[in-house]
């Protein structure tokens, strides 16, 4: 097994997929998976197709980036000292399993470095002058959020669970969560959003 077929099936076995489910995901045939994980190198597109799903660059399924460079890349560490973390596996799913409960309220959230934020939505004035806005998280429609996301940049997560919620704290970066989940587990997301009128960069108190 060479270098692209041996970080393959890590990543395959991290995110907790048999051959046939990651086939399932990508929509080829299973003996197509065991052709790669055997060293065989797909064509581009199935190649961006299995880098877009993991998350990962094309050159490091393709063994031209080491681990470490891999890590400075996405700025999280991915693996525990035994190899892939259970974590790990769990944002692969949060990235790919979009659960979508019917009729649940769900928000947009953003995680980047010290900034929190949101799709927010006016609620009233901070400040007698108004210069000052007071704005809070707005109901969004989830499948809408995925599909613009997608094609803009790139997957967000899907937070539907405690353990949703401690991926996307670890690993950061857009999600849509559900209001449940949020209260429970991501307070202060719901904080109130104090905003001058020019900002386009709220910040939370």
């Amino acid at each position: 097994m060479n270098g692209f077929g041996k970080r393959l099936k890590e990543l395959r076995v991290a995110a907790g997929l048999s051959q046939e489910k990651l086939a399932n995901q990508l929509q080829v045939t299973v003996k197509s998976i065991q052709r790669y994980e055997s060293g065989y190198r797909p064509d581009t597109y199935v190649l961006v197709q299995l880098a877009t799903y993991f998350n990962v660059s094309a050159d490091y399924l393709l063994g031209l980036k080491n681990e470490k460079e891999l890590q400075e890349e996405r700025n999280q560490k991915l693996k525990g000292e035994n190899g892939y973390s259970e974590l790990y596996s769990n944002y692969i799913k949060c990235l790919n399993n979009y659960d979508i409960m019917k009729d649940a309220t769900y928000y947009w959230i953003e995680l980047e470095d010290n900034y929190i934020g949101g799709q927010t939505e006016w609620v009233g004035w901070f400040d007698e002058d108004r210069k000052l806005e007071i704005r809070r998280l707005r109901p969004v429609k989830p499948e809408g959020v995925i599909k613009m996301c997608a094609q803009v940049n790139g997957k967000l997560l899907v937070i539907n669970s405690h353990t949703d919620a401690i991926v996307f704290l670890t690993y950061g970066g857009q999600a849509i969560v559900r209001e449940d989940i949020c209260k429970k587990y991501l307070p202060e997301f719901l904080k109130d959003y104090i905003v001058a009128n020019s900002d386009l960069f709220p910040s939370c108190i």
